[in-house]
This record gives C-alpha cells, structure tokens and sequence, in this order.
C-alpha cells in the first residue's frame, strides 16, 4: 500500500490500484497557501511513511472521501496533527472526537505551530471561504 499526502489533513491510500481518499476526521489543517500549510503536510507525510496505516472510518462525506481517525505506528495522526499545532480541531464531528478540544486546548497554550502567535488567527474554513476554495483540493 503506498500513502499520498496532499496536505496535512487529506490523503490517499493507493492499494493494488485502487485509490481511496481519506479525510482526517476531527481536524482541519491549514490549507497550503496558509501559514504552517506545507509545514502540515510534511509533518503528516513523516508521521505515515514506513508505517502500516489503519483507517477508523466514521463516515463518507460530501466530496466521496471517507472521515475517519487514520492511525500509523501505534499512533493517531489526526491527534498528533492537533497537538503539534497543526491542525484546528473541528467541532462539526464532536461525537467521534474524544480528546480533541483538549489536545488543542494545549497546543494553544503552549504557542505550537499555528497558535506560535497566539490564538487569533484565520482558521483553514475562513480562508477558503475568504478566497473562494471548495473544501476539497485533489
């Protein structure tokens, strides 16, 4: 199975030719013209290369991409995103997303990734509205 990552919260898994898109459920990782955006997709890329990944689907949405929690080395990569400051934490999935409000809660208070400047900053869903992006870029 190879892993394409095309930013740091959306990837596909190629398996024997087939393609499935995943969506990481719970998160929302700088779009790659944002500040941290290409940093995002790196550090998501180091998380899964050479590792097994497992996809904890929740659902498939509108764009056909399946949400889920994809996991890679004993390890949640949605959760390690938002830790890092890396991602937002994506409140419309609350349910599936135990730990999440918290995980970003930390990473604000210790200035990581895009929270470095603090809190006030353009959220990934407000920049793509701003600039007229569709949520879904590959």
């Amino acid at each position: 199975m190879r892993v394409k990552v095309f930013d740091g919260d959306n990837i596909t898994l190629v398996d024997r030719g087939i393609k499935n898109k995943i969506h990481l459920a719970c998160i929302d990782a700088p779009e790659l013209l944002q500040s941290e955006g290409e940093h995002a997709r790196k550090v998501l890329q180091n998380i899964l290369e050479d590792e097994e990944i497992y996809v904890k689907v929740f659902k498939k949405d509108k764009f056909g991409r399946y949400y889920g929690e994809v996991m890679a080395g004993g390890q949640n990569a949605n959760k390690v995103m938002l830790s890092l400051g890396l991602a937002h934490y994506d409140r419309l999935q609350e349910k599936d997303c135990q730990g999440y409000a918290e995980l970003e809660s930390k990473a604000q208070s210790d200035h990581l990734g895009v929270w470095a400047n603090g809190t006030d900053v353009i959220t990934p869903s407000q920049f793509r509205r701003d600039n007229k992006l569709l949520g879904v870029g590959y």
